[in-house]
């Protein structure tokens, strides 16, 4: 079976786990390392002692954990507590938030209340000390004298200077010496989950679907990324059996699994030799810009700017309409009919 998408990756593990050998093409390297893991997904075990690890690693004199947490602290307006906030509230533009969410363990208070001077003068601290860590997030994606700058630049202004210092410190741990395949493996799947839901297009009522457009609200949510790290291995755990999961070219065994393509339909027309497509598979994309943006930025943030090279074109492209989206489905229709 072809899969000539990729925009599934459960649906082409499923067809895989039912005994068909599923050729899969896929141009976006996120999308590859979700196919990955739903191929081969990671253990809850497994998951949760690489986050054990990371948090018990070592930021200077603190625990990691305990230091990404005080970037969230927040006092009780109860009884004066501090406590790590689950999310502050903005509004667009403006240069503190009006509002955090947290839960007191010493007193009980919990809920939306307004900001204190603390919070503030907090992020006023933070957003001066993250200038650096900015600049070594867009080096992972697009150095100075790339002409792709300004696009990673344009893209990564869609998170605040807390989130990028949080996302710069926890990226660095996957260069850390003595981190195996394994571990980075989990660690990436974790740390992907955290840049997705630290973005600033999630609304502050939490309330819209996943957001397809790279447009901030005018009412947003800023998202504590330990928490989102904690929530992530649910996210990820599942029972499922792993199947095969070989790269093009190698060879499928018959009892089935995923045959991974690094490219796009046009590409593996042109090196295939033979068709031996008995059926497609497939969900067909939609135009989803927000995803395929940050996608570029978080494989250049995980694996580097090499796996991105061949994708992050997507960082110029601002339009997906249904103009755009006819002509890239006719184009890959195109491909399919000479490879069936």
């Amino acid at each position: 079976m072809l899969d000539p998408f990729g925009t599934a990756p459960r649906l082409t593990a499923e067809a895989a786990r039912a005994g068909y050998r599923v050729l899969v093409t896929a141009n976006n390297p996120v999308t590859r390392f979700l196919l990955e893991m739903a191929a081969a997904p990671p253990s809850e075990s497994e998951l949760k002692a690489a986050l054990a690890d990371l948090a018990v690693s070592k930021k200077g004199d603190e625990r990691l954990e305990t230091h990404l947490q005080s970037l969230y602290i927040t006092p009780c307006s109860n009884c004066g507590q501090e406590t790590p906030a689950r999310a502050f509230l903005w509004k667009k533009g403006e240069l503190a938030p009006f509002a955090r969410i947290y839960e007191c363990p010493a007193c009980g208070e919990s809920g939306e209340k307004p900001v204190s001077p603390f919070d503030v003068e907090h992020i006023r601290e933070i957003t001066e000390s993250a200038g650096l860590h900015r600049a070594r997030l867009l080096e992972r994606v697009a150095p100075p004298d790339d002409p792709d700058r300004e696009y990673a630049e344009e893209a990564l202004s869609v998170y605040q200077p807390r989130a990028i210092y949080a996302l710069a410190t926890l990226i660095n741990r996957l260069d850390s010496p003595g981190v195996t395949a394994e571990r980075r493996r989990a660690l990436s799947a974790l740390f992907l989950s955290a840049c997705d839901a630290a973005s600033n297009l999630w609304k502050a009522d939490n309330d819209r679907p996943r957001p397809k457009q790279l447009t901030v609200s005018n009412e947003f949510r800023e998202n504590n990324i330990w928490m989102a790290l904690e929530a992530a291995v649910a996210e990820w755990a599942t029972d499922a059996a792993p199947v095969p999961f070989v790269q093009w070219p190698n060879k499928l065994p018959e009892s089935g699994g995923v045959l991974l393509f690094e490219g796009r339909i046009a590409d593996l027309a042109s090196v295939i030799n033979e068709a031996p497509i008995a059926a497609v598979v497939g969900v067909l994309p939609r135009p989803n810009q927000a995803f395929w943006t940050l996608c570029a930025l978080w494989a250049g943030w995980l694996w580097g700017r090499e796996s991105t090279e061949a994708f992050k074109l997507v960082l110029r492209r601002r339009r997906y309409d249904w103009g755009w989206h006819t002509e890239a489905l006719q184009a890959a229709m195109h491909h399919l009919f000479e490879l069936l």
